[in-house]
């Protein structure tokens, strides 16, 4: 189980660097954001673990904690276990290093956090938006945003007038 993961983990970088939460659906471990760079080169390539399979990046805006959390899940080919990592960054200077240069789909999903929630991932080959045009105002996943009305003078409002 994740369990023997964080037991690995813990060995490798301590116990102040790390939390274990089993009481959830999906277990996960809780990671310092200036450590998850180097604990996912440690989980890709350490024998023991071998966690070769990056599928998922997203992120989760909480205002009311002042943070937005990042939610990575992991797959190892040789355990047959997922293992899912999250770690959190301030609001008002979401900051964390890429770990494009670990698995290279990461920064698709890194870019896009960035586009939608604003979340800058340092060392990135190609941080810009993704999905909305380079001039486009704030980050629409998180809770405070407001729809701008117009863009470039087109309407942007999705309520139909009859």
């Amino acid at each position: 189980m994740i369990s023997k993961v964080y037991t690995i983990l813990v060995d490798r970088f301590g116990e102040d660097a790390l939390l274990y939460f089993d009481d959830t659906l999906n277990p996960y471990i809780q990671v310092n954001p200036e450590q998850i760079q180097m604990l996912c080169i440690f989980m890709r390539y350490n024998p023991a673990l071998k966690f070769s399979f990056f599928f998922s990046l997203c992120g989760v805006d909480y205002p009311e904690k002042n943070q937005i959390t990042m939610v990575y899940h992991l797959f190892s080919m040789k355990q047959k276990k997922m293992c899912v990592l999250k770690t959190s960054v301030s609001r008002k200077n979401p900051e964390l290093e890429s770990i494009e240069s670990v698995w290279k789909a990461a920064g698709w999903f890194e870019r896009e956090l960035y586009d939608l929630l604003g979340v800058n991932f340092t060392n990135h080959s190609n941080m810009k938006r993704l999905l909305l045009p380079d001039d486009w105002v704030g980050h629409p996943l998180r809770k405070d945003y407001e729809e701008p009305s117009f863009y470039h003078d087109m309407e942007t409002s999705r309520n139909r007038i009859s």
